[in-house]
């Protein structure tokens, strides 16, 4: 058996967010196509998905096994927010779109809300 197939379980990379007034200790997503797709928790506080530059985005819920809160992020500051998306029972899958955004992150759902996290707070990797 591979070790490579479990490479995210046993040394995941990861960085700290700020969003607000908030720390996140996130996986660093190395496989954009998978993401949190299959798994039954999220690991650590959630994933992100990091972009060269802003650009158009479009994530779904397709194979993902939990609810989840999709922030879009750009130059530093959070510009929409998809609370709590379901998971995709059968296709097609709804897809939760930004025009312009160069950091996405996945946290378990409704932790938005319950944190009070809204479009135009600060977003940081610290």
């Amino acid at each position: 058996m591979s070790l490579k197939k479990y490479n995210n379980f046993i040394d995941p990379q990861s960085t700290r967010v700020m969003i607000g007034d908030h720390f996140f200790d996130l996986e660093i997503c190395k496989d954009h196509v998978k993401g949190l797709s299959k798994r039954d928790k999220v690991e650590m506080d959630g994933m992100i998905f990091m972009y060269n530059e802003p650009i158009s985005l479009s994530y779904h819920m397709k194979d993902c096994r939990i609810p989840l809160d999709i922030l879009f992020c750009r130059d530093g500051q959070v510009v929409d927010i998809h609370h709590n998306c379901p998971p995709c029972k059968s296709l097609p899958c709804k897809k939760y779109e930004c025009d312009s955004s160069d950091l996405v992150i996945e946290l378990p759902g409704k932790t938005c809300s319950s944190l009070g996290i809204t479009s135009g707070l600060s977003c940081q990797i610290v």
